[in-house]
């Protein structure tokens, strides 16, 4: 009998052992599904916060930008055209005659926040310099009055990256008021800007015009305006910019390739990186999972031998209870 007792309280306390296994593994099993809950989370939510930036992003970018530049040529060109906004997928090139002088403008994409690849720009600045031959004789620097958050630094970052330092010399800022938009002058905007945009002005030997898209203004606008711009030529050691100028700019986009391409290496493997560390610890938690199971099943294999034991005394028991008889 107290074999029997013993025998009994060790079954017992294998039983409960492998409940509180079992409580583990469950436990376990429910803080992996909560993980992979919470990372699939993060990914979808991540993922639509920056699908939403991005759209917002482009509509602004499509308002302030693209309708406002499509404005702006007309009135260069003293076009009573109504305008249309449609995207500009590539630069194009129209023809005027403004104030006595034949005006040819170059319109581009937008070279600072569009979607153009790297390979698409360059082949886009290639384009309009082709379409300016022999080359241009000024960049008009197109900013709104209420310019995107970071506009200007994306502006001084690209400019040199496409074209060098060199550029500023053949560069003006035009800033636009737009429908809506309160007038403001341009000692307002210098003085209210941000330090990029200050910074810019600076680049551009503080070379700036404003003009107001809102309506079309008189003659003596773009005239002030072209007489601006033939000072700024009359300046520049080179008249225009030059194929030479295009081929070092090519080079400097090859360069943004590469620094691009490798940043894109670098975040690759920074996401695999990450994979491997979730994989890892998936890994480890099957592990863990299976070496518990292991030991339940071991310890259940000791039960049902106890039970045996138990179940062959109690038989023997029994019959020596009956011999006695």
């Amino acid at each position: 009998e107290e074999k029997n007792k013993e025998m009994e309280k060790t079954k017992q306390q294998l039983e409960e052992k492998i409940k509180e296994m079992e409580k583990t593994k469950q436990q376990l099993e429910d803080k992996n599904k909560e993980m992979e809950k919470t990372k699939q989370q993060l990914e979808e939510k991540t993922k639509q916060q920056l699908e939403d930036k991005n759209k917002e992003m482009e509509k602004t970018k499509q308002q302030l930008e693209e309708k406002t530049k499509q404005q702006l040529i007309q009135i260069l060109l003293m076009s009573g055209e109504e305008t249309v906004w449609r995207e500009t997928q590539h630069s194009e090139s129209r023809e005027g005659e403004v104030a006595g002088r034949r005006v040819t403008v170059v319109e581009t994409p937008d070279w600072f926040c569009s979607g153009l690849s790297e390979k698409g720009l360059r082949q886009d600045v290639g384009r309009c310099v082709r379409l300016s031959a022999p080359g241009p004789h000024a960049f008009l620097l197109v900013i709104p009055v209420e310019p995107s958050e970071g506009v200007e630094r994306k502006m001084l970052e690209k400019m040199e990256d496409m074209f060098g330092e060199g550029c500023w010399g053949h560069t003006l800022i035009l800033f636009t008021h737009a429908e809506g938009m309160r007038e403001r002058s341009v000692e307002e905007l210098l003085q209210t800007g941000s330090q990029e945009l200050q910074q810019l002005v600076e680049k551009c030997g503080n070379r700036c015009h404003l003009v107001n898209v809102k309506d079309m203004p008189d003659d003596t606008k773009i005239t002030q305006l072209l007489e601006k711009i033939e000072e700024m030529v009359s300046g520049n050691r080179e008249r225009f910019y030059s194929s030479e100028t295009y081929q070092e700019a090519e080079k400097q986009l090859r360069e943004i390739e590469r620094i691009i391409q490798k940043e894109r290496e670098v975040e690759e493997r920074k996401l695999r990186e990450e994979r491997e560390r979730r994989e890892e610890l998936d890994k480890n938690v099957q592990e863990s999972l299976k070496m518990m199971e292991g030991e339940i099943q071991q310890h259940e294999g000791e039960i049902r031998t106890l039970n045996e034991r138990t179940t062959e005394l109690e038989r023997k028991m029994k019959e020596e209870r009956d011999e006695e008889k």
